[in-house]
Order: structure tokens, then C-alpha cells, then sequence
């Protein structure tokens, strides 16, 4: 059976945090663009205070206002506060802004539904929940939807074993820690809270220096409908999982494609082509040729 989600443990302040993340400039007049989103309906009605000593921003009610820009007059590091409701913050990869990113110094509590930090090559690390409770912790991570991009693209080496623990909302994972070079495991219970997430798409894809991951790591997953790409070139992973709680899934496609034979991938692999209906698994198993059943696997599955 599946194992028991963890029990969530609400916050017992009901303190009011701010976002901060930290940003580094390495030239004078450097303009930097806060990536304020919408979200479902949802508008920010924020204030930001840029940490250069200009004090803050007119109360910004649009996702697109002028308000969020602000022109950095000489380099260096700066901490951005940002203050108020704040429903999606999404770096998406953005050229101007991404590599300027380097640090997040709390999550705070600003009714966050989504949030990426996807191309922030410079960001190496997420605050654990103990470091930042006093500041909220991962608190104000509970209405939070969208975890697609979330770290894609960074450079963690890490990742906080209760990261999810306060999202119990949470459906959408699609490219949560992908083309990351420095993760090298994943810890027990990462997503045993988010039991509604529904997709996993390319979760870890290109992890290029993942070696293993824990066998029970989807077990209480069970209304997933896509795994699509979900370990797709993690050339270093050693074990195979067996899907056993994950009955909804509909599409495995590209769930271990590799690029290469040359990939450590051992064990035997799920015969999920056998399940009822028969879910989507094209090239599922390609290249994989250090599983043990691997000459049983039906053709469009590799």
C-alpha cells in the first residue's frame, strides 16, 4: 500500500514575512526586472524595496507595471523585498535577469501559487525550513499550485527533504529540477505530501550526475497521470523504480530515454506495457540496455 502522506504542521505565529531573494550586479546602471506573474485570476498588490537604499515602490497592482524595473546605479549585491500578496514569480528563464539572480533569503508569506527560478545558473542553494523559522519557513509555501520550473536550469546541490512538506495544493511538477549538472540524490519522502500532483513530466530530466533516487520516491503519488520524460538522459542513474502505486499514469513516454547505451541504469524494468489500459511509453526504455529484461521490452517501448 501506499505510504502515509506526512502530517502538515501549520504555522503557530501567523506572522506576515516578505519575499527576498538576493541579486548581484557586476556593472554600474544594471536594470533589473522583478518577474511578477498572474495566477489564475490572482494580481500582485505588492510593494518592493530594492535593498539600494531608494527606498520603496509605489503599491504595484499589475503584473506588467514600470514599477517593478529598477536601474542599480552602481555594482554589487543587493537583497529585494517584496511585501504584500504576490501570487507567481516566474523567471522563465529570462536572459536580463536570470544570471543576476543569486540567492533566495526566505520565501516569507505572500500567498505565493507559482514560482520559478528556471535558468538562475548562479542559484546553488534553497534555505532549509529550520533556517528560516523564524522568517515564516516554508509556511508561505502553502497555497502554492505550480512547482513547474521551479529549480530548472539551477545549479542546487540539494534539495530540502520537507521542501513540499507545507503544499498539500500542489498538482503541477513538470520540469521541477531539470537540466540541473550538480544534483546528485534525491531524498526519501520529497513529494509523500503532495498526493494530488497529477505530473511529474521531466521532473529530473537531464540531471546529468544524478546516481539514485529512493524506491519509495512516488509511492503516495497515486493520481499522477504523467511521469513523461521524468528521468529522460539521467545518464548516471543507477536504479530503475517500479511505479507499483502509480495505476492512473496514462503516459510513461521518455520516462528513462537516454541518449546513449552508455548510461549506468541497472535492474529490471516495470512491465508497465502490460498494464490496463495500456499507458503511452514510447521510447519509455531507449538505450537502456543494463536492464536486466531489457530484450522483453515491446519495441515502441525502447
Amino acid at each position: 500500500m501506499p505510504i502515509t502522506a506526512k502530517r502538515l504542521i501549520p504555522s503557530d505565529t501567523g506572522d506576515i514575512f516578505p519575499f527576498k531573494f538576493q541579486i548581484t550586479t557586476t556593472t554600474a546602471n544594471t536594470v533589473f526586472t522583478v518577474p511578477l506573474v498572474d495566477y489564475a485570476g490572482l494580481t500582485p498588490q505588492v510593494t518592493i524595496s530594492w535593498g539600494d537604499g531608494s527606498g520603496n515602490s509605489p503599491l504595484i497592482t499589475s503584473s506588467t507595471s514600470n514599477d517593478r524595473i529598477h536601474t542599480y546605479s552602481t555594482a554589487g549585491t543587493y537583497t529585494i523585498t517584496i511585501a504584500g500578496l504576490m501570487p507567481g514569480f516566474s523567471v522563465n528563464n529570462n536572459s536580463a535577469i536570470r544570471n543576476l539572480i543569486t540567492g533566495i533569503v526566505q520565501f516569507g508569506t505572500v500567498g505565493l501559487r507559482t514560482l520559478n527560478f528556471y535558468g538562475c545558473v548562479n542559484l546553488t542553494s534553497i534555505p532549509s525550513s529550520a533556517s528560516l523559522s523564524a522568517l515564516g519557513g516554508y509556511d508561505g509555501l502553502d497555497e502554492m499550485i505550480s512547482f513547474a520550473s521551479f529549480m530548472r536550469g539551477t545549479r542546487i546541490t540539494s534539495i530540502p527533504a520537507d521542501m513540499f512538506d507545507y503544499s498539500p495544493l500542489a498538482t503541477i511538477f513538470t520540469d521541477c529540477f531539470s537540466l540541473n549538472p550538480s544534483l546528485t540524490t534525491v531524498p526519501s519522502g520529497l513529494f509523500d505530501t503532495v498526493v494530488n500532483a497529477n505530473t511529474f513530466a521531466n521532473c529530473f530530466l537531464g540531471c546529468s550526475t544524478l546516481t539514485s533516487v529512493p524506491s519509495t520516491l512516488f509511492d503516495a503519488n497515486i493520481n499522477v497521470l504523467s511521469f513523461a520524460g521524468l528521468f529522460r538522459n539521467c545518464l548516471q542513474l543507477t536504479n530503475v523504480l517500479q511505479f507499483t502505486y502509480n495505476t492512473a499514469v496514462t503516459n510513461f513516454s521518455n520516462v528513462y530515454n537516454m541518449s546513449t547505451v552508455a548510461n549506468a541504469l541497472t535492474g529490471t524494468a516495470p512491465e508497465l506495457w502490460n498494464r490496463t489500459p495500456t499507458p503511452l511509453g514510447t521510447n519509455a526504455f531507449n538505450n537502456c540496455t543494463g536492464l536486466s529484461n531489457y530484450a522483453s521490452i515491446p519495441s515502441t517501448w525502447t
